[in-house]
């Protein structure tokens, strides 16, 4: 079958139409023409892989990555990267069409820069002397040298698992979180048993990447560890501690810009009690707290609460689900709600709760558009309006968008 792709789809996948059923293709790139064979026919739509390429699009180039199109990391490397933006734009105002009144309150994308290099956490595969990410939809390890999305020092750790894979051989995942400015690497392994070569490893990494090891070995509900167990960071000039299990944003060269822009937003509304759900490690909290506000923040995961604790000492935390604490806290009123919840989004019972609130305003942090746009659309309901959109590229190279939207009572 010969396609045309009109545009990009939710998912990372090109776009085309074949006598008016709409098919999607992946990594078909804007402007291509493809021959296509169909995977997964349904009635209103189609799934279908690439055969061969006509004509290439204009936007199509070269991934600086020889195992892209068999890793799941990135969707998007082989298209021109202001394309990427566009469409993410594109996408995030089809889902929120239904809550957006107003076309201006929709602002232009902000990239990434740089675009490579910025991503500061990854969950690596072992198996088989393979180490690598999951192949898209496959829990098939597809082996790699080099990731251009991680910090360099993440591949050097990278190469320095690669010369010692015999004795990583009961190793079956390895977790990197990299300091921003490449000045710590917290390194967490996954093993069957325990390492015997722990020390040679981490000797191995300290001398390879010039940089500090915080190396943990995790086997049978037991764990070793090696040099620092923390990191700290930095948002706005504030200092944060991180660790090997925490939420930190992904993006090294847009979540400053993340938070700035949240602080921007709640200022109006910092007159009276704040309240933020699913806080982590405090990247909005700190700033928050430092500008003055009076912050009751809530994060269920218990490392993350406790490092939330140590970084914002002056804000009221509570280590709760956001269910159990909004059922406590529904008696409570605050001039401005500020969440940031996972790519589901607000379970219905959060989502019910936020809008039974007394508040002003609502501040949402999100991955996801559609479920952004389905938890809004209930707050609409109860008489709230959404006055500011902005989407961030916090994940270049992929079909995801981060996005902070404002939605004000009245």
């Amino acid at each position: 079958m010969e396609l045309e792709i009109e545009c990009l789809a939710s998912g990372g996948y090109g776009l085309g139409r074949w006598e008016g059923k709409v098919i999607f293709v992946p990594y078909g790139v804007p402007g291509d023409l493809l021959d296509v064979e169909v995977t997964e026919d349904h009635r209103d739509y189609a799934f279908a892989q690439i055969r061969g390429i006509k004509k290439p699009s204009s936007h199509r180039v070269t991934p600086p990555c020889p195992v892209f199109g068999s890793c799941g990391g990135c969707q998007w490397l082989h298209i021109d990267y202001p394309i990427q933006l566009k469409a993410k734009e594109a996408l995030a105002k089809r889902e929120l069409r239904r809550v957006l009144e107003n076309e201006g309150a929709f602002h232009p994308i902000i990239p990434s820069e740089p675009h490579l290099e910025h991503r500061t956490k990854a969950k690596l595969r072992v198996f088989k002397n393979q180490i690598g990410f999951y192949q898209q939809k496959s829990h098939q390890v597809v082996a790699m040298g080099h990731c251009p999305m991680m910090t360099s020092i993440m591949n050097k750790a990278l190469l320095t698992f690669y010369h010692h894979l015999k004795e990583l051989k009961e190793v079956e995942e390895i977790d990197l979180l990299s300091h921003g400015g490449e000045k710590t690497l917290l390194i967490s392994m996954k093993s069957r048993r325990r390492l015997k070569a722990i020390h040679q490893i981490f000797h191995a990494l300290k001398e390879d990447t010039q940089c500090e090891i915080g190396l943990r070995v995790v086997w049978k509900g037991k764990a070793s560890h090696l040099g620092p167990r923390t990191m700290e960071e930095e948002i706005l000039c504030h200092k944060l501690l991180i660790g090997h299990d925490t939420f930190f944003q992904n993006n090294r060269f847009i979540r400053e810009r993340l938070a700035a822009l949240v602080l921007e937003q709640a200022i109006p509304w910092l007159d009276g009690e704040v309240l933020e759900l699913y806080a982590g490690v405090g990247t909005f909290t700190v700033p928050l707290v430092k500008a003055g506000a009076r912050i009751t923040a809530v994060e269920g995961h218990a490392p993350s609460a406790q490092f939330l604790k140590e970084n914002a000492p002056q804000a009221e935390v509570w280590k709760a689900s956001c269910e159990k604490a909004l059922e406590q806290l529904r008696d409570r009123s605050f001039s401005l709600i500020i969440l940031d919840p996972p790519r589901t989004g607000c379970s219905p019972y959060v989502r019910q709760a936020i809008g039974n609130l007394v508040t002003k305003a609502i501040i949402y942090v999100s991955c996801n558009p559609a479920t952004m746009a389905r938890d809004m659309a209930l707050w609409k309901e109860q008489g709230y309006h959404l006055t500011f959109i902005q989407p961030l590229d916090m994940f270049p190279h992929t079909g995801h968008v981060e996005m902070v939207g404002v939605i004000v009572k009245g």
